[in-house]
Protein backbone atom coordinates (compact mmCIF):
# COMPACT_ATOMS: atom_id res chain seq x y z
CA UNK A 1 0.00 0.00 0.00
CA UNK A 2 1.31 3.11 -1.07
CA UNK A 3 0.04 6.96 -0.01
CA UNK A 4 -1.12 8.47 -3.27
CA UNK A 5 0.32 11.64 -3.90
CA UNK A 6 -2.02 15.12 -4.28
CA UNK A 7 0.71 16.41 -6.74
CA UNK A 8 1.41 14.63 -10.04
CA UNK A 9 5.03 15.89 -9.34
CA UNK A 10 5.29 14.20 -6.49
CA UNK A 11 4.02 10.67 -7.82
CA UNK A 12 6.38 7.85 -7.10
CA UNK A 13 9.02 10.14 -4.52
CA UNK A 14 10.00 8.98 -1.35
CA UNK A 15 8.01 10.20 1.82
CA UNK A 16 11.12 11.75 3.70
CA UNK A 17 9.71 11.38 6.95
CA UNK A 18 9.20 7.72 6.69
CA UNK A 19 12.80 7.20 4.83
CA UNK A 20 14.97 9.08 8.02
CA UNK A 21 12.72 7.07 10.61
CA UNK A 22 13.69 3.43 8.67
CA UNK A 23 17.20 5.01 8.55
CA UNK A 24 17.20 5.56 11.79
CA UNK A 25 15.54 2.12 12.97
CA UNK A 26 17.81 0.42 10.30
CA UNK A 27 21.28 1.95 11.76
CA UNK A 28 20.10 1.20 15.15
CA UNK A 29 20.13 -2.02 14.45
CA UNK A 30 23.13 -2.25 13.02
CA UNK A 31 25.05 -0.62 15.84
CA UNK A 32 23.73 -2.63 18.31
CA UNK A 33 24.90 -5.47 16.83
CA UNK A 34 28.59 -3.45 16.33
CA UNK A 35 28.24 -2.24 19.80
CA UNK A 36 27.08 -5.55 21.32
CA UNK A 37 28.41 -8.70 19.39
CA UNK A 38 32.50 -8.45 20.17
CA UNK A 39 31.16 -7.87 24.06
CA UNK A 40 29.08 -11.35 23.59
CA UNK A 41 32.02 -12.75 21.77
CA UNK A 42 34.17 -12.14 24.98
CA UNK A 43 31.39 -13.73 27.45
CA UNK A 44 31.02 -16.67 25.49
CA UNK A 45 34.65 -17.39 25.50
CA UNK A 46 34.34 -16.68 29.00
CA UNK A 47 31.26 -19.35 29.95
CA UNK A 48 33.27 -21.88 27.21
CA UNK A 49 36.11 -21.43 28.91
CA UNK A 50 35.00 -23.68 31.86
CA UNK A 51 34.00 -26.66 29.37
CA UNK A 52 35.96 -26.52 25.99
CA UNK A 53 38.04 -23.54 26.57
CA UNK A 54 37.67 -19.92 25.24
CA UNK A 55 36.57 -18.95 21.27
CA UNK A 56 39.74 -18.09 19.48
CA UNK A 57 40.88 -14.49 19.04
CA UNK A 58 40.20 -14.02 15.89
CA UNK A 59 36.55 -14.68 15.99
CA UNK A 60 35.32 -11.40 15.57
CA UNK A 61 37.34 -11.02 12.46
CA UNK A 62 36.27 -14.53 10.72
CA UNK A 63 32.66 -13.44 11.53
CA UNK A 64 33.43 -10.37 9.72
CA UNK A 65 34.63 -12.18 6.49
CA UNK A 66 31.98 -14.08 6.33
CA UNK A 67 29.69 -11.27 6.41
CA UNK A 68 31.93 -8.80 4.18
CA UNK A 69 31.36 -11.30 1.46
CA UNK A 70 27.56 -11.07 1.12
CA UNK A 71 28.55 -7.69 -0.31
CA UNK A 72 29.82 -9.06 -3.25
CA UNK A 73 26.27 -10.40 -4.44
CA UNK A 74 23.93 -8.44 -1.92
CA UNK A 75 23.86 -5.31 -3.50
CA UNK A 76 23.79 -6.56 -7.18
CA UNK A 77 20.89 -8.49 -6.18
CA UNK A 78 19.37 -5.31 -4.82
CA UNK A 79 19.99 -3.28 -7.60
CA UNK A 80 18.37 -5.74 -10.14
CA UNK A 81 15.28 -6.22 -7.57
CA UNK A 82 14.61 -2.98 -6.87
CA UNK A 83 14.81 -1.78 -10.21
CA UNK A 84 12.23 -4.73 -10.56
CA UNK A 85 9.76 -4.84 -7.61
CA UNK A 86 10.96 -1.37 -6.27
CA UNK A 87 12.74 -0.19 -3.32
CA UNK A 88 10.15 -0.16 -0.86
CA UNK A 89 9.45 -3.44 -1.28
CA UNK A 90 13.11 -4.94 -1.03
CA UNK A 91 14.09 -2.55 1.81
CA UNK A 92 10.75 -3.49 3.97
CA UNK A 93 10.88 -7.09 3.05
CA UNK A 94 15.04 -7.58 4.01
CA UNK A 95 14.48 -5.16 7.32
CA UNK A 96 11.80 -7.90 8.16
CA UNK A 97 14.23 -10.79 7.27
CA UNK A 98 16.59 -9.21 9.49
CA UNK A 99 15.21 -10.31 12.65
CA UNK A 100 15.98 -13.92 11.90
CA UNK A 101 19.49 -12.93 13.68
CA UNK A 102 18.68 -11.50 16.90
CA UNK A 103 16.05 -13.92 17.50
CA UNK A 104 18.70 -17.08 17.09
CA UNK A 105 21.05 -15.71 19.11
CA UNK A 106 18.48 -15.27 22.04
CA UNK A 107 17.38 -18.56 21.83
CA UNK A 108 20.55 -20.12 20.50
CA UNK A 109 23.53 -18.30 21.60
CA UNK A 110 26.31 -20.77 20.48
CA UNK A 111 29.53 -20.28 18.42
CA UNK A 112 27.92 -23.03 15.78
CA UNK A 113 25.44 -20.86 14.42
CA UNK A 114 27.44 -17.38 14.12
CA UNK A 115 29.14 -18.21 10.18
CA UNK A 116 25.65 -18.81 8.50
CA UNK A 117 24.02 -15.58 10.99
CA UNK A 118 27.26 -13.65 9.59
CA UNK A 119 26.00 -14.48 6.00
CA UNK A 120 22.65 -13.50 6.74
CA UNK A 121 23.57 -10.21 8.01
CA UNK A 122 26.23 -9.72 5.14
CA UNK A 123 22.80 -10.24 2.45
CA UNK A 124 20.18 -8.15 4.83
CA UNK A 125 22.51 -5.74 5.34
CA UNK A 126 23.32 -5.47 1.51
CA UNK A 127 19.33 -5.51 0.87
CA UNK A 128 18.67 -2.66 3.41
CA UNK A 129 21.46 -0.19 2.30
CA UNK A 130 21.08 -0.44 -1.48
CA UNK A 131 17.25 0.12 -1.49
CA UNK A 132 17.14 2.54 1.22
CA UNK A 133 20.00 5.17 -0.37
CA UNK A 134 18.01 4.42 -3.53
CA UNK A 135 15.04 5.49 -2.20
CA UNK A 136 16.71 8.63 -0.93
CA UNK A 137 17.38 9.45 -4.39
CA UNK A 138 13.43 9.45 -5.41
CA UNK A 139 12.62 12.89 -4.60
CA UNK A 140 12.10 15.84 -6.70
CA UNK A 141 15.57 17.69 -7.81
CA UNK A 142 15.43 20.31 -5.30
CA UNK A 143 15.27 18.00 -2.71
CA UNK A 144 17.95 16.16 -3.79
CA UNK A 145 20.47 17.63 -1.09
CA UNK A 146 17.51 17.56 1.87
CA UNK A 147 17.15 13.98 1.20
CA UNK A 148 21.04 12.92 1.17
CA UNK A 149 21.92 14.95 3.89
CA UNK A 150 19.06 13.66 6.50
CA UNK A 151 19.62 10.48 5.72
CA UNK A 152 23.19 10.41 6.80
CA UNK A 153 22.86 12.71 9.62
CA UNK A 154 20.16 10.05 10.65
CA UNK A 155 22.57 7.34 10.51
CA UNK A 156 24.30 9.16 13.48
CA UNK A 157 21.26 9.43 15.24
CA UNK A 158 20.21 5.61 15.31
CA UNK A 159 24.15 4.70 15.87
CA UNK A 160 24.04 6.70 19.13
CA UNK A 161 20.91 5.20 20.18
CA UNK A 162 22.20 1.99 19.64
CA UNK A 163 25.15 2.37 21.90
CA UNK A 164 23.55 3.93 25.10
CA UNK A 165 20.17 1.55 25.21
CA UNK A 166 22.56 -1.60 24.36
CA UNK A 167 24.88 -0.76 27.19
CA UNK A 168 21.55 0.07 29.35
CA UNK A 169 20.03 -2.88 29.14
CA UNK A 170 23.42 -5.14 29.47
CA UNK A 171 23.88 -3.52 32.36
CA UNK A 172 20.75 -3.37 33.97
CA UNK A 173 20.28 -5.47 36.77
CA UNK A 174 23.64 -3.03 38.51
CA UNK A 175 21.55 0.40 37.15
CA UNK A 176 18.86 -0.98 38.44
CA UNK A 177 19.98 -1.84 42.53
CA UNK A 178 22.16 1.42 41.84
CA UNK A 179 18.40 3.52 41.20
CA UNK A 180 16.76 1.33 44.06
CA UNK A 181 20.01 2.48 46.52
CA UNK A 182 21.05 5.97 45.39
CA UNK A 183 18.59 7.14 42.25
CA UNK A 184 17.94 7.38 39.19
CA UNK A 185 20.77 10.45 38.62
CA UNK A 186 23.07 7.83 40.35
CA UNK A 187 23.08 5.64 37.23
CA UNK A 188 24.15 8.26 34.69
CA UNK A 189 27.82 7.99 35.71
CA UNK A 190 27.90 4.08 35.54
CA UNK A 191 25.89 4.35 31.96
CA UNK A 192 27.96 7.05 30.40
CA UNK A 193 30.94 4.89 31.42
CA UNK A 194 32.42 8.07 33.96
CA UNK A 195 32.19 5.46 36.73
CA UNK A 196 33.01 1.64 36.19
CA UNK A 197 30.67 -1.06 36.11
CA UNK A 198 31.82 -3.11 38.78
CA UNK A 199 29.95 -6.49 37.51
CA UNK A 200 30.82 -8.54 34.52
CA UNK A 201 27.62 -9.37 31.79
CA UNK A 202 27.23 -13.04 31.04
CA UNK A 203 25.59 -14.48 27.50
CA UNK A 204 22.18 -14.40 29.04
CA UNK A 205 22.57 -10.75 29.70
CA UNK A 206 22.18 -10.01 26.28
CA UNK A 207 19.29 -11.96 25.27
CA UNK A 208 16.83 -8.51 26.05
CA UNK A 209 19.16 -6.81 23.47
CA UNK A 210 18.03 -9.29 20.97
CA UNK A 211 14.61 -9.36 21.27
CA UNK A 212 14.53 -5.66 21.27
CA UNK A 213 16.22 -5.73 18.01
CA UNK A 214 13.90 -8.49 16.93
CA UNK A 215 10.69 -6.54 17.41
CA UNK A 216 12.06 -3.07 16.01
CA UNK A 217 13.25 -4.05 12.63
CA UNK A 218 10.37 -6.23 11.92
CA UNK A 219 8.00 -3.41 13.15
CA UNK A 220 10.07 -0.88 10.46
CA UNK A 221 10.01 -3.13 7.62
CA UNK A 222 6.25 -2.99 7.97
CA UNK A 223 6.29 0.57 7.42
CA UNK A 224 8.51 0.76 4.88
CA UNK A 225 6.41 -1.68 2.60
CA UNK A 226 3.53 0.14 3.17
CA UNK A 227 4.21 3.68 3.61
CA UNK A 228 7.77 4.54 2.61
CA UNK A 229 6.44 5.66 -0.87
CA UNK A 230 3.81 7.66 -2.94
CA UNK A 231 1.78 6.02 -5.48
CA UNK A 232 2.21 6.25 -9.15
CA UNK A 233 5.85 5.72 -11.51
CA UNK A 234 9.03 8.01 -10.14
CA UNK A 235 9.13 10.72 -13.07
CA UNK A 236 6.90 8.97 -15.61
CA UNK A 237 9.16 5.74 -15.58
CA UNK A 238 8.05 3.06 -17.69
CA UNK A 239 7.21 -0.08 -15.32
CA UNK A 240 10.33 -2.07 -15.03
CA UNK A 241 10.67 -5.56 -16.60
CA UNK A 242 14.02 -8.10 -16.47
CA UNK A 243 13.85 -7.16 -20.14
CA UNK A 244 14.71 -3.53 -19.07
CA UNK A 245 17.42 -4.65 -15.72
CA UNK A 246 19.46 -6.35 -18.07
CA UNK A 247 19.42 -3.50 -21.12
CA UNK A 248 20.48 -1.09 -17.54
CA UNK A 249 23.33 -3.84 -17.31
CA UNK A 250 24.33 -3.50 -20.79
CA UNK A 251 24.55 0.51 -21.13
CA UNK A 252 26.45 0.34 -17.50
CA UNK A 253 29.09 -1.74 -19.26
CA UNK A 254 29.61 0.50 -22.02
CA UNK A 255 30.02 4.02 -19.40
CA UNK A 256 33.34 4.67 -18.85
CA UNK A 257 32.66 7.26 -16.38
CA UNK A 258 30.93 4.49 -14.33
CA UNK A 259 33.84 2.27 -14.39
CA UNK A 260 36.48 4.90 -13.79
CA UNK A 261 34.34 6.23 -10.30
CA UNK A 262 33.60 2.48 -9.34
CA UNK A 263 37.26 1.08 -9.75
CA UNK A 264 38.63 3.79 -7.60
CA UNK A 265 36.28 4.90 -4.94
CA UNK A 266 34.36 1.41 -4.65
CA UNK A 267 36.97 -1.35 -5.55
CA UNK A 268 40.19 0.80 -4.13
CA UNK A 269 38.10 2.29 -1.32
CA UNK A 270 36.15 -0.86 -0.05
CA UNK A 271 39.68 -1.95 1.94
CA UNK A 272 39.46 0.84 3.80
CA UNK A 273 35.63 0.57 5.09
CA UNK A 274 36.80 -3.54 5.68
CA UNK A 275 39.64 -2.98 8.04
CA UNK A 276 38.25 -0.29 9.94
CA UNK A 277 35.27 -2.83 10.96
CA UNK A 278 37.07 -5.23 10.77
CA UNK A 279 40.25 -4.49 13.09
CA UNK A 280 38.66 -1.18 15.39
CA UNK A 281 37.89 -3.89 17.98
CA UNK A 282 41.46 -5.30 18.37
CA UNK A 283 42.58 -1.49 18.18
CA UNK A 284 40.26 -0.19 21.04
CA UNK A 285 41.18 -3.52 22.84
CA UNK A 286 45.24 -2.83 22.24
CA UNK A 287 44.63 1.03 23.84
CA UNK A 288 42.92 -0.24 26.91
CA UNK A 289 39.11 0.38 25.86
CA UNK A 290 37.83 -3.09 26.23
CA UNK A 291 38.44 -6.22 27.83
CA UNK A 292 36.55 -9.19 26.91
CA UNK A 293 32.96 -8.72 27.69
CA UNK A 294 33.98 -5.55 30.00
CA UNK A 295 33.63 -2.03 28.42
CA UNK A 296 36.24 0.44 29.61
CA UNK A 297 35.64 3.30 26.98
CA UNK A 298 34.46 1.00 23.96
CA UNK A 299 30.61 2.53 23.89
CA UNK A 300 32.43 6.13 24.31
CA UNK A 301 34.66 5.03 20.63
CA UNK A 302 31.51 3.81 19.67
CA UNK A 303 29.17 7.13 20.26
CA UNK A 304 32.07 8.96 18.68
CA UNK A 305 32.10 7.08 15.84
CA UNK A 306 27.87 7.33 15.23
CA UNK A 307 28.32 11.28 16.26
CA UNK A 308 30.51 12.32 13.83
CA UNK A 309 27.63 11.20 11.47
CA UNK A 310 25.77 13.86 11.84
CA UNK A 311 28.31 16.52 11.17
CA UNK A 312 29.14 14.26 8.54
CA UNK A 313 25.74 14.00 7.02
CA UNK A 314 24.79 17.82 6.71
CA UNK A 315 28.10 18.26 5.15
CA UNK A 316 26.90 15.97 2.69
CA UNK A 317 23.77 17.51 2.19
CA UNK A 318 26.07 20.88 1.25
CA UNK A 319 26.81 19.12 -2.10
CA UNK A 320 24.59 16.56 -3.15
CA UNK A 321 22.41 17.35 -6.15
CA UNK A 322 25.03 19.75 -7.64
CA UNK A 323 26.61 17.46 -9.48
CA UNK A 324 30.50 17.73 -7.64
CA UNK A 325 33.24 17.11 -9.88
CA UNK A 326 35.93 14.51 -10.21
CA UNK A 327 38.32 16.38 -8.39
CA UNK A 328 35.32 16.21 -5.15
CA UNK A 329 35.89 12.15 -5.16
CA UNK A 330 39.64 12.56 -5.29
CA UNK A 331 39.38 14.37 -1.95
CA UNK A 332 36.72 11.98 -0.33
CA UNK A 333 38.91 8.93 -0.54
CA UNK A 334 42.55 10.52 0.05
CA UNK A 335 41.00 11.94 3.03
CA UNK A 336 39.54 8.56 4.31
CA UNK A 337 42.26 6.89 2.95
CA UNK A 338 44.12 9.23 5.51
CA UNK A 339 42.41 9.08 8.42
CA UNK A 340 42.21 5.62 8.36
CA UNK A 341 45.99 6.33 8.41
CA UNK A 342 46.18 7.93 11.62
CA UNK A 343 43.86 5.37 13.02
CA UNK A 344 46.66 2.91 12.65
CA UNK A 345 49.33 4.85 13.58
CA UNK A 346 47.74 6.10 17.16
CA UNK A 347 49.33 4.73 19.97
CA UNK A 348 47.18 6.03 22.84
CA UNK A 349 43.26 6.34 23.45
CA UNK A 350 43.42 9.77 22.96
CA UNK A 351 44.83 9.56 19.37
CA UNK A 352 42.94 7.06 18.46
CA UNK A 353 39.44 8.93 19.69
CA UNK A 354 41.11 12.53 17.44
CA UNK A 355 41.54 9.72 14.59
CA UNK A 356 38.00 7.76 14.45
CA UNK A 357 36.24 10.74 14.75
CA UNK A 358 37.62 12.53 11.51
CA UNK A 359 37.25 8.40 9.75
CA UNK A 360 33.64 8.70 11.02
CA UNK A 361 32.96 12.15 9.60
CA UNK A 362 34.97 11.06 6.05
CA UNK A 363 32.98 8.24 5.80
CA UNK A 364 29.98 9.88 5.51
CA UNK A 365 31.31 11.15 2.08
CA UNK A 366 32.60 8.43 0.71
CA UNK A 367 29.01 6.31 1.37
CA UNK A 368 27.34 9.04 -0.45
CA UNK A 369 30.01 8.92 -2.99
CA UNK A 370 28.90 5.44 -4.10
CA UNK A 371 25.19 6.17 -4.11
CA UNK A 372 24.10 9.97 -4.60
CA UNK A 373 27.73 11.22 -6.14
CA UNK A 374 27.94 7.99 -8.72
CA UNK A 375 23.73 8.48 -9.78
CA UNK A 376 24.22 12.47 -10.17
CA UNK A 377 26.39 11.74 -13.04
CA UNK A 378 24.20 8.81 -14.79
CA UNK A 379 21.21 9.17 -16.21
CA UNK A 380 18.30 8.49 -14.17
CA UNK A 381 16.88 4.96 -15.52
CA UNK A 382 20.37 3.36 -14.37
CA UNK A 383 19.99 4.77 -10.77
CA UNK A 384 19.35 1.80 -8.77
CA UNK A 385 21.76 -0.71 -10.89
CA UNK A 386 24.29 1.91 -10.75
CA UNK A 387 24.13 2.07 -7.13
CA UNK A 388 24.03 -1.95 -6.58
CA UNK A 389 26.99 -2.24 -9.00
CA UNK A 390 29.14 0.14 -7.34
CA UNK A 391 28.14 -1.15 -3.91
CA UNK A 392 28.88 -4.24 -5.22
CA UNK A 393 32.41 -3.73 -5.85
CA UNK A 394 32.84 -1.92 -2.97
CA UNK A 395 32.19 -5.73 -1.61
CA UNK A 396 34.18 -6.96 -3.66
CA UNK A 397 37.38 -4.96 -2.66
CA UNK A 398 36.50 -5.23 1.04
CA UNK A 399 36.02 -9.10 1.27
CA UNK A 400 39.62 -9.35 -0.87
CA UNK A 401 40.85 -6.73 1.84
CA UNK A 402 38.87 -8.37 4.66
CA UNK A 403 40.08 -12.09 4.08
CA UNK A 404 43.87 -11.44 2.69
CA UNK A 405 44.48 -9.01 6.21
CA UNK A 406 43.10 -12.26 8.12
CA UNK A 407 45.41 -14.40 6.08
CA UNK A 408 48.71 -12.02 6.86
CA UNK A 409 47.86 -10.54 10.24
CA UNK A 410 45.78 -12.73 12.36
CA UNK A 411 45.08 -12.21 15.53
CA UNK A 412 45.93 -15.76 16.69
CA UNK A 413 49.20 -15.04 15.14
CA UNK A 414 52.46 -14.27 17.23
CA UNK A 415 53.26 -10.86 17.31
CA UNK A 416 49.74 -9.26 15.95
CA UNK A 417 49.66 -5.91 15.83
CA UNK A 418 46.10 -4.25 14.70
CA UNK A 419 47.68 -1.50 13.28
CA UNK A 420 49.62 -2.90 9.90
CA UNK A 421 46.25 -3.77 8.53
CA UNK A 422 44.91 -0.14 8.56
CA UNK A 423 48.28 0.88 7.15
CA UNK A 424 48.29 -1.05 4.16
CA UNK A 425 44.44 -0.17 3.16
CA UNK A 426 45.29 3.58 3.85
CA UNK A 427 48.35 2.94 0.71
CA UNK A 428 45.71 1.44 -1.11
CA UNK A 429 42.98 4.20 -0.81
CA UNK A 430 45.49 6.60 -1.69
CA UNK A 431 46.59 4.84 -4.89
CA UNK A 432 42.78 4.68 -5.60
CA UNK A 433 42.86 8.54 -5.33
CA UNK A 434 45.82 9.12 -7.70
CA UNK A 435 44.22 7.12 -10.23
CA UNK A 436 41.15 9.11 -10.06
CA UNK A 437 43.02 12.33 -10.13
CA UNK A 438 44.71 11.05 -13.36
CA UNK A 439 41.59 9.96 -14.86
CA UNK A 440 39.64 13.44 -13.68
CA UNK A 441 42.56 15.47 -15.85
CA UNK A 442 41.84 13.65 -19.07
CA UNK A 443 38.35 12.40 -18.46
CA UNK A 444 36.78 15.19 -16.65
CA UNK A 445 33.66 13.38 -14.42
CA UNK A 446 31.57 16.52 -15.13
CA UNK A 447 32.28 17.06 -18.53
CA UNK A 448 29.12 18.16 -20.14
CA UNK A 449 29.07 18.22 -24.23
CA UNK A 450 28.99 22.11 -25.21
CA UNK A 451 25.91 23.37 -27.13
CA UNK A 452 26.41 23.34 -30.76
CA UNK A 453 25.44 26.68 -32.12
CA UNK A 454 22.38 27.44 -34.16
CA UNK A 455 23.26 27.69 -38.06
CA UNK A 456 22.95 31.18 -39.41
CA UNK A 457 20.34 31.90 -41.84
Amino acid sequence: MQEPATDTSLAGTARLPVVVAATIVTIFYAAALDYSLPLFIGALSTATSATGGPLPADTWSVLWKYQQAMWIVGPFAAGLLARRYGECTVWGWSLIGAAMIPITLAVHPAPDVFRPLALWLGLTGALKWIAGVSLAQMVPNKKKGLSNGLMMASLGLGSIAGAIVCRGLLYRKELAAVADSSGLAACLPRLFSFTPMSSTPDSTDFAPIFWLLAASTVACGVVVRLWGQRLGRFQDAAPPDWQQSISDMRALARCGKFWALVLTLCVLGGPVFATANQFLPYRAEELGLKVGAEDHGWMWLQLLRTLMWIPGGAAVGFVAGKRAPGLAGVAMLATFSLTALSIGASQVAIQLFASVALFEFSRQFMRWSHSGYLAEHLPENLRAAAIGCSITFTGIGATVASWTADYLWSPIAAGFRSSTPFLAAALVGLTGSAILLVYDWFRPIRYTRPRTPPLEP
